[in-house]
C-alpha cells in the first residue's frame, strides 16, 4: 500500500509538472510578437503564388483598365486566421497581378499582404491604425485615415470615396489619377472592370503610388 501510495504521488506530482510545461509553451507561443512573424509569412505567400511566376501579362500604362474584379485560382484557408492566394486577371482572364493575404487571429485587424506585377514586388503590412506599404525592397510610405504618407510625412496620395457614384479616386497632390469600382451592388456585371478614368499623363513616382493604392484597395474590398 505504502509503494502503491507513492506511486501515485510520484504520477501526481508528474502530471503538475507536465501542465506547467503546457501553460508554459502555450502562453510563449500567444505572447510571440505577431511583428515579428509578418515578414516570415511574407514569404510564405510569396511562395504560395509562385505558381503565377512567368505567367503575368504586362500592365501596359495605356492599358491598365484591363483590370478587372475577377479573381483565378483562388485558394483560401480558415486555420490559423484568414489566408487567401490567387491573381487578378484582366477581362480577357490572363492574370494580371498575383497576390497572397494572411489575418491574423486577432481581436484588431493585423495582416500582410504580398503582391506582384509583372516588373513589381509589394509588401503591406497591415496593424489597426496604419499599414506600411514598401515596394521592390523600397519603403513608400504608411496608409492611415484613408491617406499615403510618405517616408518623410508628407501626403503623397488619399482615396476619395463616391459612394453615391460607386467608385472610390485616388486623388495624387490635386490630380485624379484615376476609379476604383467598390464592391457593392453597382457592379454586377460578370466581367467587371476595376479601374475606370486613369490618367495618362501619371509619371513614374505617379504610376508607383497609384499601383500600390490600387492593389490594396482591391484586394481589401474584393477579398474576404
Amino acid at each position: 500500500m505504502i509503494i502503491l501510495g507513492l506511486f501515485f504521488l510520484r504520477s501526481w506530482w508528474l502530471w503538475f509538472i507536465l501542465i506547467l510545461i503546457i501553460t508554459y509553451s502555450s502562453q510563449k507561443v500567444i505572447r510571440m510578437p505577431i511583428k515579428d512573424q509578418m515578414p516570415k509569412d511574407l514569404l510564405k505567400l510569396k511562395k504560395l503564388t509562385q505558381r503565377f511566376t512567368g505567367r503575368l501579362i504586362p500592365w501596359k500604362k495605356d492599358e491598365i483598365e484591363i483590370l478587372s474584379l475577377n479573381k483565378i485560382e483562388e485558394q483560401i484557408s480558415r486555420k490559423r486566421g484568414f489566408t487567401s492566394s490567387g491573381a487578378f486577371a484582366s477581362i480577357y482572364q490572363e492574370p494580371i497581378f498575383s497576390y497572397g493575404y494572411k489575418v491574423y487571429p486577432t481581436k484588431d485587424q493585423i495582416g500582410v499582404l504580398y503582391a506582384q506585377t509583372e516588373g513589381n514586388e509589394l509588401f503591406f503590412y497591415e496593424y489597426p491604425k496604419e499599414v506600411d506599404v514598401q515596394i521592390n525592397g523600397v519603403a513608400l510610405g504608411k496608409i492611415m485615415e484613408g491617406k499615403l504618407y510618405g517616408t518623410d510625412g508628407s501626403i503623397l496620395a488619399n482615396f476619395l470615396e463616391n459612394r453615391m457614384e460607386g467608385y472610390t479616386s485616388i486623388v495624387i497632390g490635386n490630380k485624379d489619377a484615376g476609379h476604383i469600382l467598390q464592391k457593392n451592388e453597382f457592379n454586377n456585371d460578370v466581367n467587371p472592370r476595376a479601374l475606370d478614368s486613369v490618367e495618362n499623363n501619371l509619371n513614374l513616382d505617379e504610376s508607383v503610388i497609384f499601383l500600390a493604392m490600387a492593389i490594396w484597395r482591391i484586394v481589401k474590398e474584393n477579398v474576404k
